[in-house]
């Protein structure tokens, strides 16, 4: 009984232990100097392991694509690059293997060359033991079968090695003879036992001891506050680790390694969803905090219900992690807009702001979603399409999430950058099982590959580098426009089911929140 709730246990972990929810695979969209790459990291689940690389270069084909890893704080050199070899079948797509062999915070540096010149891309990605390996039932019944045999043999030969080895050719064994080598299995018996008994309790240990070992994401709590001006969601960080991380004497009593701080990525410490159970409704929030323990946002006026909480922070080694919890949200203290929930989402400005501060990029959606549609009207007219591709979606296949964004009269909506990106989406799934915040460059945190980009030997002073990140202009969050109506995200859907995707954009100062149905089935095995 007690291994069956450590195998449970162990299965949610791999739900939740990821950078987001279910979702291990990282996804990148961008350029590699003058060639557009779209790379997926598989990663093995275990430290050390294999992480499968994927490489799709669209365009003019390279002549040589390598891949490399490497730690965030490693102080000798990187290892070699490997080469990626072209599949099979497959026009534009490299594939390597890479030794990821730490945990923490790790990147892939994809580097391109050919005609167009050369160039590299970093690919930040979290290193940690997410599953416990089972062995292969046959495999389990042969060394089972082979062990009993062995254990057989070693009993068989220590008693015929003690009843006919001291006997001169020729003579019979005798009654004393026959009790010695009885007594001398017996003995081997009970030796060999111990030895099985005191192996078998040691693999326990190492298992049990393996799966203690397992990253676990922050734990979090989630309430419901009265503020001055209504109700205010509070998120705790209850982790001792992170509460008491800047007590060294703590830590080091605890055996507890120190967190690296927190920093801003979208120039925002922390991204906040609340998913209710049903995906009914949905809200994208940025809360303030202090002390970076307590969180606090202005609650929208949400339908009561029972919510999950997902909060993604980014560390300044580079590391991030989903946060996950649950809520149960009372009657909203505001009433809801009578506006159609498919037509408008809320805008954080709409109400008044408690002592904490609204954020002025926080959005909310509310209602039924029709699971057949492909086009969400939202507020003026404007339309959000998933330009999908006949036929179904498949588990482990590019999902082709490309949305366009038009006007009432039909034409190219004019957009605006919502938090530095063309646009944000969220997919979950059901049961809760799957979350993934995406951005048109991928499931990547800007912050985290700023991090690995403007990271100097000084840095090793917690906060320094963090401090340099937020001051800094991102290249990807300078423009003042959007040049485009189209907006897409690099993305596999990881299992079979039901999923609910929100797509975020700005247009004239208002964040619109479009919500589509994605019947997901079995597709292509995993790339391994």
């Amino acid at each position: 009984m007690k291994t069956a709730f450590r195998i449970v246990g162990v299965a949610l972990l791999y739900m939740i232990a990821a950078a987001h929810v279910g979702s291990p695979d990282t996804w990148f969209e961008g350029k590699a100097g003058a060639y557009p790459v779209t790379v997926q990291i598989v990663p093995a689940g275990v430290v050390p392991g294999v992480a499968r690389v994927l490489v799709r270069i669209a365009g003019d084909q390279p002549e040589r694509v390598t891949v490399q890893a490497n730690r965030f704080d490693a102080t000798g050199g990187a290892p070699p690059p490997e080469v990626a070899r072209p599949v099979e079948g497959e026009t534009g797509l490299f594939a390597g293997n890479l030794w990821i062999m730490t945990g923490g915070s790790n990147s892939v540096t994809v580097e391109v060359a050919g005609a167009r010149g050369r160039g590299s891309a970093v690919v930040p990605i979290v290193a940690s033991a997410t599953r416990r390996l089972e062995m292969d039932v046959p495999m389990g019944i042969g060394l089972a079968a082979m062990g009993i045999l062995l254990f057989a043999g070693l009993v068989t030969i220590m008693g015929a090695a003690v009843r006919e080895s001291t006997l001169p050719p020729g003579e019979t064994v005798g009654t004393g003879n026959h009790r010695r080598a009885r007594n001398a299995m017996l003995a081997t018996t009970v030796v060999a036992a111990a030895l099985v008994f005191g192996g078998w309790t040691w693999w326990n240990a190492e298992d049990e001891g393996f799966v203690d070992s397992m990253f676990k994401p922050l734990k979090s709590q989630a309430s419901v506050r009265t503020g001055p001006s209504g109700a205010v969601l509070h998120l705790a960080i209850v982790d001792s680790p992170w509460v008491m991380r800047g007590d060294s004497a703590w830590l080091s009593r605890n055996r507890a390694s120190a967190w690296t701080p927190l920093m801003q990525d979208h120039g925002k410490l922390m991204h906040l969803f609340l998913v209710r159970n049903d995906l009914s409704a949905f809200a994208h929030l940025h809360p303030s905090s202090v002390d970076s323990v307590s969180f606090l946002a202005n609650l929208p006026p949400l339908p009561a219900g029972q919510y999950r909480v997902f909060a993604d922070i980014v560390h300044e080694s580079g590391f991030t992690q989903t946060m996950v919890s649950s809520l149960n949200l009372p009657t909203p203290a505001a009433p809801m807009s009578k506006t159609p929930a498919t037509e408008v989402s809320g805008v954080a400005a709409s109400a008044a702001a408690p002592a904490s501060g609204a954020s002025q990029d926080d959005s909310w959606l509310a209602g039924p979603v029709d699971k057949q549609a492909t086009t969400a009207t939202l507020a003026e007219g404007i339309a959000v399409t998933w330009n999908r591709s006949p036929g179904r979606i498949l588990a482990g296949v590019p999902a082709g999430l490309r949305f366009t964004v038009t006007d009432r009269n039909g034409g190219p909506a004019q957009l605006e950058p919502y938090m530095g990106m063309a646009g944000h989406s969220v997919v979950a799934r059901d049961d809760g099982s799957v979350f993934v915040h995406l951005h048109p460059v991928g499931t990547i945190s800007m912050a985290s590959q700023m991090a690995f980009a403007m990271r100097e030997p000084g840095d090793t002073v917690r906060g320094r580098l963090g401090k340099r990140i937020a001051a800094a202009v991102m290249p990807d969050m300078a423009h003042d426009s959007v040049t485009s109506n189209i907006v897409s995200f690099p993305y596999a859907f990881p299992k079979a089911g039901n999923y609910r995707v929100w797509v975020q954009v700005k247009h004239q100062g208002t964040i619109l929140t479009a919500a589509f149905h994605a019947a997901v089935e079995d597709g292509a095995e995993r790339a391994r």
